[in-house]
């Protein structure tokens, strides 16, 4: 008799204790989540705003092509910067289509997966961005300069070319995420927006870590 209370008393304790553990999951699951759809709210107002922004921006660039279509090296140089900015749009414009395809009432594996295809673009097209730098070197150049110019001034306006071309290229290759662990590559990759996806992925991650964790105790007792 002894025996059998002894062991109604450990299966309604084990009963409570898995009514509290799943009231914590609860809990946490809702404060999480709530953290989680201000990140992902936070980016989406960034990328609309950068849509908006580029737009603007690209329309700007177009109109200097068309109306200095005398001067060609302005022209092509500009032009290149507009096509790098359209890009960018394009990409933003995606990124919002994408952020619709997240749900939280999806597995957090699903979610996790949508979200890190979102900030693997984002990273890249930061990136990509960075190559649009050399033309901004070039965009003043005239073909009275380039026929008038001397040794010197092309000696020291190939350098700085050469040089911006160089750092644009390194820090294209340099800019992923196996390098995240150096502080300035971190800043980067969390600049304008992304650190919100990284965020969200984080807590994410912590609602399943406790729920590992949770299944780790059930299976303890």
């Amino acid at each position: 008799m002894e025996e059998s209370m002894i062991k109604q008393l450990w299966q309604e304790y084990d009963q409570k204790l898995e009514k509290s553990l799943q009231l914590n999951y609860k809990i946490i699951r809702e404060m999480q989540t709530k953290k989680i759809e201000d990140h992902i709210n936070s980016f989406r107002r960034n990328q609309l705003f950068g849509v908006v922004i580029g737009i603007l921006f690209t329309v700007f660039l177009v109109f200097l092509v068309v109306n200095s279509l005398n001067n060609i090296y302005f022209a092509i140089s500009i032009g290149l910067i507009a096509l790098f900015n359209i890009f960018a749009v394009a990409a933003y414009i995606r990124h919002l289509a994408m952020l619709e395809q997240v749900s939280i009432t999806d597995s957090i594996t699903h979610t996790q997966e949508k979200l890190a295809a979102i900030q693997s673009s984002f990273n890249m097209v930061g990136r990509i961005m960075v190559l649009q730098t050399p033309f901004w070197c070039t965009f003043w150049y005239s073909q009275q300069l380039v026929d008038h110019g001397g040794v010197t001034f092309w000696t020291i306006n190939l350098t700085v070319l050469a040089l911006f071309t160089i750092l644009s290229v390194y820090l294209f290759r340099t800019l992923t995420y196996k390098n995240i662990h150096r502080r300035w590559v971190r800043s980067f990759i969390e600049s304008f927006g992304g650190k919100k996806i990284i965020k969200a992925m984080e807590f994410l991650k912590e609602i399943e870590d406790y729920k590992a964790e949770d299944g780790e105790s059930g299976i303890k007792r």
